[in-house]
């Protein structure tokens, strides 16, 4: 039995790590091919050590005026969305789990529904009303559509589902007002929820690029992905080495909060599973 099992194991880790590799292999020949020059980098077969070696496409990037502007621009964009998501889809998830009102759950199953449509349907849409408000070209006014999304509310909601029903009965026992109960009791359990929203919400508006480039006109408000296709893309070319190396600068903030953040998106993961 313990062969059998320890055969098992072995297996499972074999599968594991075949399938690590392959995922990361991606990220591994970007790191590669950020220190080759362009005819090094496509060459067929892949060549894996840069030979020779430079550094021209980082000097590339730092050389940009508007490099770190456009990492600034992004961060404040990312800040706000995930500030919003944090405040407001934890408010709304604990109305929809823990208080009664009329249309509560027909309200709920209407913003399930949303999760249904295609972001691209309400670009238009979302355009004439920030177009109306003044606030085109605007990183604060891009971030205003995204500071609440449903998923979110819904991660939210089944978390604090699963948290005790004696808690809030005590709470209310106490006199304990909703606005205080969510305040003093669920807003503070729901640290792995919270970790998780920010993980989520932090990696899309990041990395989001087709909100940014309709909603954003000029140069100087660009976040890092538009930013880099505006610097590195031609109308006939692209320059894709230091295109490759932007990335792997862009990437590191979100390795960096992965890393921290990790054990709080599993357990959030874990926990929302639990009730419907």
């Amino acid at each position: 039995m313990k062969l059998g099992k320890a055969v098992w194991m072995s297996f499972i880790y074999i599968v594991l790590t075949s399938f690590a590799l392959v995922y990361l292999m991606p990220f591994l020949r970007s790191a590669v091919a950020s220190f080759m020059s362009w005819e090094q980098a496509s060459k067929y077969p892949p060549e894996w050590i840069p030979n020779p070696s430079t550094l021209e496409n980082y000097v590339k990037l730092v050389r940009l005026k508007l490099f770190w502007r456009w990492i600034l621009n992004s961060s404040l964009y990312a800040g706000i969305v995930v500030a919003g998501n944090i405040v407001f889809t934890s408010m709304a998830g604990f109305a929809f789990a823990r208080l009664r009102f009329i249309g509560r759950d027909f309200i709920f199953s209407a913003l399930q529904a949303l999760m249904m449509i295609p972001g691209f349907v309400t670009l238009v849409p979302n355009y004439i009303i920030i177009y109306r408000l003044g606030l085109v070209d605007n990183i604060v006014g891009l971030a205003i559509l995204g500071i609440v999304n449903v998923s979110s509310i819904f991660l939210m909601r089944q978390y604090f589902l699963n948290l005790p029903e004696e808690i809030f009965e005590a709470a209310r026992l106490d006199g304990c007002e909703p606005i205080k109960m969510f305040f003093y009791i669920a807003f503070p359990l729901a640290k792995p929820a919270v970790g998780a929203i920010a993980v989520y919400q932090f990696l899309g508006a990041w990395n989001a690029f087709l909100g940014p480039l309709i909603f954003l006109r000029s140069p100087e408000n660009f976040t890092i992905p538009v930013g880099l296709s505006f610097a590195f893309q031609r109308s006939m070319w692209v320059e894709y080495t230091p295109l490759i190396a932007g990335s792997l600068i862009a990437s590191l903030p979100t390795i960096v909060l992965f890393i921290f953040l990790n054990k709080y998106l599993i357990k959030g993961i874990v926990v929302t599973g639990g009730k419907g």
